[in-house]
């Protein structure tokens, strides 16, 4: 009897010591997608998985860093994947989360990054579904960057849909849906305005800014990219974009 109080005590102990992993190992990703060694924190992250399956800071985590390899991916086969593990990972974050904003964040971005390997009714299937978790991140966290970013560019891309998927938008909606290029330039600008230190929010603008025709306006927004600190690949590619930008 007291052989077999040892062991489950020792195994209870060993669990727990693990579970505490978990924690650090987020933070050691973190670490590392700072720095932008993106394999590195995967394969970080999917020890923490190992331990917590679960854990819905782990696969939020594991979405957005997929996501962020389907951008850096050249070719089309790894892109289908990443998009596919990306997508998996923030469905289940939602599951384990339901009240996350940043689970329904990774969630919405996921469906947008879809939208690049489906057919013209599923792309506005999607869009559909970007825009509701979306609105859902930000029901649940008002001061919400991302959420607001990906209402930006999602007004901005039905405002601006070709003829072709506009047929499609008309049949899913039911009327063609309720997005204007002002919307998208407004909540840019909010979403700006929670976080002025964040590139990818000044360099989305710009691009914004230059599709509808405010090449001054832009060119602005572009400097500001230089002249902050990039916290991602993407947000790296938009530095080298923007040195050619100011310069033209």
């Amino acid at each position: 009897m007291k052989l077999w109080f040892i062991l489950i005590f020792a195994l209870g102990a060993d669990l727990t010591s693990r579970a505490q992993d978990v924690p650090r190992l987020i933070a050691e990703a973190d670490r590392l997608d700072d720095r932008g060694e993106t394999d590195s924190a995967i394969l970080t992250l999917k020890e923490a998985e190992k331990i917590s399956p679960k854990n819905p800071d782990v696969l939020i985590r594991l979405s957005q860093d997929y996501s962020d390899k389907l951008d850096a991916a050249r070719e089309g086969t790894q892109k289908v994947n990443y998009a596919k593990l990306s997508f998996e990972y923030a469905k289940a974050a939602v599951r384990e989360a339901p009240n996350s904003p940043e689970a329904h964040n990774a969630l919405a971005i996921a469906y947008g990054k879809m939208t690049d390997f489906v057919d013209n009714r599923t792309k506005i299937e999607y869009s559909k579904i970007v825009k509701s978790e979306a609105e859902k991140s930000l029901s649940l966290k008002s001061k919400n960057a991302t959420a607001l970013l990906i209402l930006a560019r999602w007004n901005l891309d039905m405002a601006t849909l070709n003829p072709i998927l506009k047929v499609f938008a008309q049949a899913l909606y039911g009327q063609l849906p309720d997005a204007s290029k002002e919307l998208a330039l407004e909540y840019f600008r909010r979403a700006i305005a929670i976080s002025p230190d964040r590139l990818i929010l000044h360099a989305e603008y710009a691009e914004a800014l230059e599709t509808l025709g405010q090449k001054q306006q832009a060119k602005a927004e572009w400097q500001k990219v230089l002249e902050l600190k990039p916290t991602e690949p993407l947000e790296r590619d938009y530095q080298a974009i923007a040195a050619r930008k100011v310069r033209s």
